[in-house]
């Protein structure tokens, strides 16, 4: 991605309290937020609070009672909305005995801090706080408005958070950056997610006369096998090509009797190039082979959720800042990489927003017992930011 020019006198890294950065995340981790079941309401109050500390005007919202979402700006209130979103949710901790500390203790070891949330995504909010107390605290004028969207939710894809907020026109930002952790490379395409039912209904009989039925689980079987054979061998440059899982499988009352039904949840990724319709094309083909071997087979298929993939424009402006942004903090040139999973960026796209996929953190740790995040790269996180804000937010970049 090419690099926009310095802004002048933004050279701001050195006022970067690590300290105090460090803390603000010590405060976010030990605010349990496990989604499911979705109890955020202690990380809600303690990101209210982080916000209203460094001056921003506060709005709570909650699609759901005792799950907020957190809204705070600073600036003109005027365009162009420059938007940090990321989630205060984090996924179960799971065993903890699997642990080498409480994952909410936000112990630090080693140059790192350990805890559930750390990398995913409390790190980038922590990191987007300290951001934006950086630009405050330098007065640097800005043209245009900033809005942290630290939303609920979003582990389980995003509806009572982001959506939520997207869809009431609670946050309209034009230009985005999504705090997930990449290693603090940008995003320049993410895949898309869909998750579907697909059910088989066959006719019960008793178990000792099989031939008198029709068996939902020999059809379903005979589909999950030619789901792979009918995905679609097509590829992308950054997030490669599309995958399907076969998560849960339920059928049958009793091992005497002939399933009349069985039902089984697909996890299908897309790329770029995918829609919704090529999708239920995909797995339509391969009901059609199962059908091959049992004729009287009787499917159906319904889409439980549908995330768009995204695709991110290189000359795009905010890509362009905040890969300049990044090459300043940490002296090396932004690299670019794909996002395999689904994030709350699709809602700002879908809403309008020029978005990016960034901050630090290493995703091979998110949702794994022991995550961390390593200190020295959340500092560089909190400094990128602070330059792509100061940049994007430029009387002189409008």
């Amino acid at each position: 991605m090419s690099q926009s020019s310095p802004r002048p006198g933004a050279d701001i890294a050195a006022s970067c309290d690590r300290k105090r950065l460090i803390e603000r995340l010590q405060r976010l981790v030990r605010a349990e937020s496990e989604n499911p079941p979705g109890n955020e309401a202690q990380a809600g109050r303690v990101a209210a609070e982080l916000c209203r500390e460094i001056g921003g005007e506060v709005e709570v919202h909650e699609a759901v009672a005792g799950r907020p979402s957190v809204v705070a700006r600073w600036g003109t209130g005027e365009e162009p909305t420059v938007g940090f979103c990321s989630h205060i949710d984090v996924v179960p901790a799971g065993d903890r005995s699997l642990w080498d500390a409480d994952p909410y203790a936000a112990e630090i070891r080693d140059g790192r801090m350990l805890g559930r949330g750390s990398s995913d995504a409390k790190g980038p909010i922590a990191a987007a706080l300290e951001a934006v107390e950086m630009v405050t605290a330098a007065g640097l004028p800005m043209a245009g408005t900033l809005e942290l969207e630290l939303v609920a939710d979003e582990e389980a894809m995003g509806f009572k958070g982001a959506g939520f907020l997207v869809e009431q026109n609670l946050i309209h930002p034009d230009l985005a950056i999504v705090g997930e952790p990449t290693s603090l490379r940008v995003v320049g395409a993410q895949r898309g997610a869909c998750w579907l039912t697909i059910t088989t209904r066959g006719k019960a009989a008793h178990g000792s006369a099989p031939e008198r039925g029709r068996s939902a689980i020999a059809h379903m079987a005979e589909i999950v096998l030619r789901l792979e054979e009918t995905l679609p061998d097509i590829s992308h440059p950054v997030v490669g090509g599309p995958s399907i899982n076969v998560g849960a499988i339920r059928g049958g009352e009793k091992v005497n009797i002939v399933p009349a039904r069985c039902e089984v949840q697909v996890d299908r990724r897309t790329i770029p190039e995918e829609s919704r319709e090529s999708v239920l094309d995909s797995i339509g083909a391969a009901i059609e082979l199962a059908k091959h071997r049992f004729p009287d087979l009787d499917a159906v298929v319904e889409i439980d959720f549908f995330a768009e993939p995204f695709e991110v424009q290189e000359d795009s402006r905010v890509a362009r800042a905040l890969s300049a942004a990044i090459a300043e903090a940490t002296g090396k040139p932004a690299e670019v990489m794909g996002f395999r999973g689904a994030s709350d960026a699709r809602f700002l796209s879908e809403g309008g927003a020029d978005v990016v996929v960034c901050g630090p953190g290493d995703i091979s740790v998110a949702h794994t017992a022991n995550e961390f995040i390593d200190l020295a790269e959340l500092e560089r996180g909190a400094i990128a930011y602070a330059h792509a804000f100061s940049r994007l937010l430029a009387p002189s970049e409008k």
